[in-house]
């Protein structure tokens, strides 16, 4: 019995999740992505579908200083060793310069 109410509810999270990877790819406002991921402060957000999204708000121009500093955090924060999270730590420090 337990097992079912288990992959019940994963199933219900992977239709979630799904549902939210969808909307982002179709939504094209810059200002109400940034604001999703402004509202996620505490990065509860899966890593998968927070990485779509900041990637989405970020090729939409998404360049407020708040929202830069989270781009940054969050890719320094979770990226491993390379190029990429170097550039990352890079423009980190140098907006809070």
């Amino acid at each position: 019995m337990y097992e079912a109410e288990v992959n019940a509810d994963i199933g219900m999270w992977r239709d979630v999740l799904s549902s939210f990877d969808k909307a982002v790819e179709e939504c094209s406002d810059v200002d109400m992505l940034v604001r999703c991921l402004l509202e996620d402060d505490l990065w509860y957000m899966p890593f998968d579908s927070r990485m779509k999204l900041i990637e989405k708000a970020k090729s939409l121009g998404g360049c407020s200083l708040e929202f830069l500093a989270d781009y940054y955090s969050f890719k320094a924060a979770f990226l491993d060793l390379g190029k990429e999270y170097d550039d990352a730590v890079i423009k980190l420090d140098e907006l809070f310069q």
